[in-house]
């Protein structure tokens, strides 16, 4: 018989052997989690939390360890000065406190593995566990493997996220076409890395989001963008015109001038006439025509209404602009 060592390798004092029959469940559980993750003598919370117990039983715990000699004092309770005072704020903690300000979750790399019996036993206990998986399957459409299971349960007890905020997040992933759980396990470990985990937050994060994504679809379809990934420079480019306060219809007319001025479409042309009435203080499309029409009555008048260079010759400001914008589009598509 061998030992399968495909996922990962633990190493512990040999001393650890004689204590085994000393050491409770949750001794050797506190032990066996730190032992895969030194940095967890810092985050005692997220370390009881995976040990099964409460915060004066995981001090007990690694004490106990340090007595045997199998932790050294600067790894364990010594190292940790919050540790004590964790367990008073979970005594002291009133029944009802009011909602505290969002914080960077402290967590593992990833999600434990909980075993089926586990999983049994957290669907039986926890109804609202079972309220989430049975939505999540009917949302998404299928049954969840054992696996699925796990990532929900993670999301909850290990990203602090609640069951509407697990379900708000696999309704977003639906609509933009990204249902693969681990994916969108990701999706959820970035989300609560940069504290997006309630449901205020993630509505907000989700609609900015989706505006986006709409956005970017009739973008692509209207410039003949295909399936291919945007660059990073015409990411940035769409992210602005949304800045703007620009739809889709003032997108259109910067489209159709690109066209009539190069015969092909091409973002960088577009960007630079929605920059050109950005900067003019055009905010609709009603404004846009209304000032393009009044900039083509100008150049259609008589030269003398114009007003003359000194040499003679009418000066358009707004042909010299398009003049040079061709230039400069020719310039760049020759590169």
């Amino acid at each position: 018989m061998k030992l399968n060592f495909q996922q990962e390798a633990l190493v512990l004092p040999g001393g650890v052997l004689s204590c085994c029959d000393a050491a409770s469940d949750v001794q050797l559980r506190a032990l066996l989690w730190l032992a895969s993750d030194l940095t967890l003598a810092q985050k005692p919370k997220q370390l009881a939390k995976l040990a099964g117990c409460d915060a004066k039983t995981l001090q007990a715990a690694l004490e106990f360890w340090v007595g045997q000699g199998v932790l050294l004092p600067e790894a364990s309770v010594a190292s940790v000065p919050a540790m004590a005072e964790v367990a008073e704020v979970v005594e002291e903690a009133p029944a009802a406190p009011t909602a505290p300000a969002q914080k960077h979750l402290q967590r593992a790399n990833e999600f434990p593995n909980y075993t089926s019996t586990e999983l049994a036993g957290i669907l039986e206990s926890r109804a609202g566990v079972r309220s989430l998986v049975d939505e999540a399957q009917r949302l998404l459409g299928r049954i969840f493997n054992l696996s699925e299971v796990n990532i929900l349960v993670g999301m909850l007890d290990y990203l602090g996220m609640s069951e509407e905020g697990v379900l708000m997040l696999l309704a977003h992933c639906k609509r933009i076409e990204k249902t693969r759980l681990r994916s969108i396990e990701k999706y959820a470990i970035d989300l609560a890395d940069r504290g997006i985990t309630e449901p205020a937050a993630l509505e907000e994060e989700f609609r900015a989001l989706e505006a986006f994504h709409s956005f970017e679809g009739q973008v692509r379809s209207m410039f003949g963008m295909k399936s291919r990934a945007l660059t990073g420079r015409e990411s940035k480019i769409l992210r602005a015109w949304l800045s703007f306060g620009y739809d889709i219809d003032v997108v259109r007319l910067a489209y159709e001038k690109t066209v009539n001025a190069t015969n092909e479409p091409s973002v960088f042309y577009a960007n630079a006439i929605l920059e050109r009435w950005h900067s003019e203080g055009w905010k609709t499309l009603e404004e846009i025509e209304a000032a393009l029409a009044a900039e083509d009555a100008k150049r259609e008048a008589p030269a003398g209404e114009k007003g003359q260079s000194i040499l003679g010759n009418s000066f358009d400001t707004d042909d010299f602009f398009e003049a040079a914008l061709q230039r400069s589009f020719r310039e760049r598509r020759d590169e």
